[in-house]
C-alpha cells in the first residue's frame, strides 16, 4: 500500500512537471477536492491563498497544506495505508503576511523550483500559487522561493500555526 502511495505522488509530481512554458493558466480548483471521508473545513467559504505537498520526509509521508486568505488553514498527514490526520488550524499572529510576501518572490517563470542535482533521500515539494503548480526537491530550492517553502514546510510541522479548532483521523471521526 505503501508503495502505491508514493507512485501515485512520484507520479502527480511528474505531471505536475511537464510539458508547456509554465505560462498556461489552470481553470481547475487549485486544492484537490477531499475524499467523501474527509470532515468537512471550518472555513468553506474563504478563498485559497496556496496549497503545498511535502512529500517523503519522515519516511513514506504524504503531508498538504492549505492556507486561505483568512489565515484559516488546514493540514492534512497521510501515511501511506495506514490513515492520516486532519487539522483545522489557524496561522500565528503575523504569519499571513509573511507567507503572502514570501509568495510574491517565488519566480513566475518555469515549473521547477529547483536547480543544480539535490541529494537523493530528500523531500518533494509541490507549489499551488495563483493558477500555477511548481515543484521543488529539498536541497535545491531556488533562493526565490526559499522562503515560502520554509514558512510552509515549517507550518506543516507545527511552527507558526495556533492550535488547531478541529482536529480528526481516519479512524477516528
Amino acid at each position: 500500500m505503501v508503495r502505491r502511495a508514493v507512485i501515485f505522488a512520484a507520479g502527480a509530481l511528474l505531471v505536475a512537471g511537464c510539458g508547456g512554458d509554465g505560462q498556461a493558466r489552470s481553470t481547475a480548483s487549485p486544492v484537490p477536492t477531499a475524499a467523501v471521508s474527509d470532515p468537512p473545513t471550518s472555513h468553506p467559504s474563504a478563498p485559497v491563498l496556496v496549497f503545498f505537498q511535502r512529500q517523503g520526509a519522515g519516511g513514506a509521508t504524504l503531508d498538504t497544506f492549505t492556507v486561505r486568505r483568512d489565515g484559516s488553514a488546514r493540514l492534512e498527514k497521510r501515511y501511506g495505508g495506514a490513515g492520516g490526520r486532519f487539522k483545522d488550524v489557524e496561522l500565528g499572529k503575523g504569519e499571513l503576511p509573511r507567507l503572502k510576501a514570501a509568495l510574491a518572490r517565488l519566480p513566475r517563470a518555469g515549473s521547477t523550483l529547483t536547480r543544480g542535482s539535490p541529494p537523493p533521500g530528500g523531500a518533494q515539494y509541490l507549489v499551488r500559487y495563483r493558477g500555477r503548480t511548481q515543484t521543488a526537491r529539498e536541497g535545491g530550492v531556488v533562493a526565490e522561493a526559499r522562503p515560502a517553502v520554509r514558512l510552509l514546510d515549517g507550518f506543516i510541522d507545527g511552527i507558526g500555526v495556533r492550535s488547531p479548532t478541529r482536529e480528526t483521523a481516519t479512524n477516528n471521526p
